[in-house]
């Protein structure tokens, strides 16, 4: 009898496991954490949408099963369960591009295959861009303008010590960043290299510059990475720009975004790891001066400065061009795109022009700003493969794809 009493509570349980995701897909009985990341989750499947031929071929059973999955009920704990598993077991991570490295070090393998060398373009390229470059400084000088490159601090030069076992940092061949900073260097551009003061802060700062759970600088790595540009680009431009004072480091504050940002792409059950971070409270002198007009063109490592309003306190007006195609103004609002801007109204109107760009987009170097500018103020007939190739180098899907082709070719990507 206890025998048969067990065996029915057995059956029940499991017929109970079968039909709860449906009766939660219909009723939810407990509310679920959305999933994060950028995926467009789709409309469930009807059986009016049958036909013969779709069912003979089999389209229809496997679009069926595509579109209800992401409906079934527990979908997202189960989806973070799965990844959870796979991540403290074997070290997976379930998010695109993401690779982990030693000490549960999260990276996007590109900012590892950028320091490694896998996406260098070659000297001739930096070699033109940096003589562009230098001419249009000068130019802009004469006009009253400071014009300069950021070249920001990547997750790969700075922790390549925690390199995940496939890839060994001593391998490192000719890189992009490398070369650039040396043409730079050689044509008298103006420049700051935060790449090489985030390698040597790395051993003399007590809490960490990059987060392990986020790609982009900390916001203790974005203010110290502030402070050093605003003391540059004072001296650049001869003063008149408010200097930051980090004031208090709170080390006991909850993790905030985008230091978690690989961590949440993830899609795990745990928190992200919060350790040895610090949140530092940001004061700005007061100067008597006007402050500057400033442009600035770059990708997502602007935001930590924009979040910490260093931008807004910096200058009187202030313009980021993201990837030199969306405007934001200095306010933190998305203010339209950069096709629609007069462009030489925009130059005319800062009284700084920078670029700042990290090591994994070098190969994009600019979005094409630096041509643009160097048309702007120059007549000269361009070379029309030069021009396709600047065109495939700042497409960075299409770049990507000669990357890998010259890889499956055994061909150098500079020859590709």
């Amino acid at each position: 009898m206890k025998q048969l009493l067990l065996k029915h509570l057995f059956f029940g349980l499991t017929m109970l496991l079968l039909v709860f995701p449906a009766l939660q897909c219909e009723f939810s009985f407990f509310e679920e954490k959305p999933l994060t990341g950028a995926f467009i989750k789709p409309i469930p499947p009807k059986l009016s949408e049958l036909t013969l031929a779709s069912w003979f071929d089999g389209s229809y059973q496997d679009d069926f099963t595509t579109r209800l999955e992401p409906h079934i009920g527990f979908h997202n704990t189960l989806t973070r369960l799965f990844n959870q598993l796979e991540y403290s077991l074997f070290r997976q991570a379930h998010a695109e591009g993401v690779i982990v490295g030693k000490n549960g070090e999260l990276f996007e393998e590109d900012y590892i295959r950028a320091y490694m060398g896998e996406f260098y373009v070659g000297e001739a390229v930096w070699n033109d861009k940096a003589t562009k470059l230098k001419a249009v400084q000068d130019t802009l000088r004469k006009l009253g303008t400071s014009f300069f490159v950021i070249l920001e601090p990547g997750k790969g030069s700075t922790y390549s010590d925690c390199f995940p076992t496939q890839y060994n940092a001593a391998d490192a061949g000719i890189s992009n960043y490398k070369v650039f900073s040396s043409q730079l260097k050689n044509h008298e551009v103006d420049y700051l290299d935060l790449s090489a003061v985030f390698q040597s802060w790395k051993h003399t700062k007590p809490y960490r510059l990059f987060p392990r759970a986020g790609t982009h600088w900390s916001y203790y790595g974005a203010a110290l990475a502030a402070d050093t540009m605003l003391q540059y680009l004072n001296q650049l431009h001869g003063g008149g720009i408010p200097q930051l004072e980090i004031i208090r480091l709170d080390e006991n504050r909850e993790i905030r975004h985008p230091d978690d940002d690989m961590w949440l792409a993830m899609n795990v059950l745990a928190e992200a790891p919060a350790e040895n971070l610090a949140y530092p409270e940001i004061r700005f002198e007061s100067v008597t001066a006007a402050k500057p007009k400033a442009l600035f063109v770059g990708d997502s490592f602007y935001f930590n400065w924009q979040s910490d309003l260093v931008m807004y306190n910096s200058f009187s007006d202030v313009e980021f061009w993201y990837y030199n195609k969306i405007v934001w103004n200095r306010q933190g609002v998305e203010a339209g795109s950069v096709d629609d801007k007069d462009f030489a109204e925009a130059i005319a109107h800062a009284d700084i022009i920078a670029i700042m760009i990290t090591e994994r987009f070098h190969h994009n170097f600019a979005w094409n700003l630096d041509e643009q500018l160097y048309d702007h103020f120059f007549t000269e007939e361009v070379d029309p493969i030069q021009y396709f190739a600047n065109q495939v180098r700042i497409n960075n899907l299409h770049f990507m794809r000669m990357v890998d082709d010259a890889k499956a070719k055994d061909m150098e990507l500079t020859e590709r």
